[in-house]
């Protein structure tokens, strides 16, 4: 290669390189110059959210919090007492209402936490439903403790031998997800009203099926309590928090007393 065409290859490199060097330039200046038009409109907004809700600007990107109703539903920011009071009037309210009549549901693990829970939340005044009772082993604990029991068991021959040793105790044998058996049970119960359920289809039952029967007593039999033996309920459960109670928002009931607080 000559002098002359040496210079020229040389002459062309750095040429290239000085063009890298102005579009890596280029790029970096127009980054930064719609970082400045952006940074300005996002803080006037977070501004404009400080000033409005106070009390209910989380830490995480600005996002608010809200509160809850008794039905479930998450009401966000403030909320006047009209507001309230139409919400509550709403299809919405009545339809969660429904839908979430049972008042606690208490998941265990095992059978002796089971017998545990009968022991310690049933009233001599209940009127107990135990779905899966089985040949009447934890029935009689709920019938010690509990006003009366109904054992209900889908195999014939565990009923069979349920009422040979507890004769003093009523079994039924259907399937609990016959809703219209389930629902001719708590007819034949009226006047009185199964006021707590307990539910043991096998601790291993997989969730899809435990929440199904679940939903099913929750609507037909509408009881105040439920008391579920699920390993995959409890497990599910110990590693579960409800958004609204959230540490940077507000997680008190929503009702009138507190409005001031929202």
């Amino acid at each position: 290669m000559t002098s002359t065409g040496a210079d020229y290859g040389l002459l062309s490199l750095q040429g290239l390189s000085v063009l890298a060097a102005a579009c890596v330039l280029g790029y970096l200046v127009g980054l930064r110059a719609a970082s400045a038009r952006i940074s300005p409109r996002l803080k006037r907004r977070q501004a404009r959210l400080r000033a409005e809700r106070p009390n209910v600007m989380a830490k995480d990107n600005g996002r608010t919090a809200g509160a809850v109703c008794e039905c479930g539903a998450i009401i966000p920011g403030r909320c006047t007492p009209e507001e309230l009071a139409r919400h509550k009037a709403s299809n919405r309210h009545a339809r969660n209402m429904l839908r979430h009549s049972a008042k606690e549901v208490v998941a265990c693990e095992e059978v002796s936490e089971y017998r545990a829970a009968a022991m310690a939340l049933l009233k001599p005044t209940d009127l107990v439903l135990e779905i899966g009772s089985h040949v009447g082993g934890t029935t009689k604990f709920i019938a010690s403790v509990a006003k009366r029991v109904v054992g209900v068991d889908q195999q014939p021959e565990l009923v069979a031998e349920a009422r040979q040793k507890h004769p003093d105790i009523q079994f039924e044998n259907f399937d609990a997800f016959d809703a219209g058996k389930l629902l001719a049970l708590k007819k034949s119960a009226e006047p009185d009203i199964f006021s707590k359920v307990f539910i043991d289809i096998s601790g291993s039952r997989d969730l899809g099926t435990v929440f199904r029967l679940m939903d099913l007593i929750d609507n037909i039999i509408k009881p105040e309590l439920q008391v579920v033996k699920s390993q995959p309920l409890k497990k599910m459960l110990l590693r579960s928090r409800l958004w609204i109670h959230h540490p940077d928002g507000p997680h008190n009931q929503l009702t009138e007393d507190n409005l001031q607080n929202v």
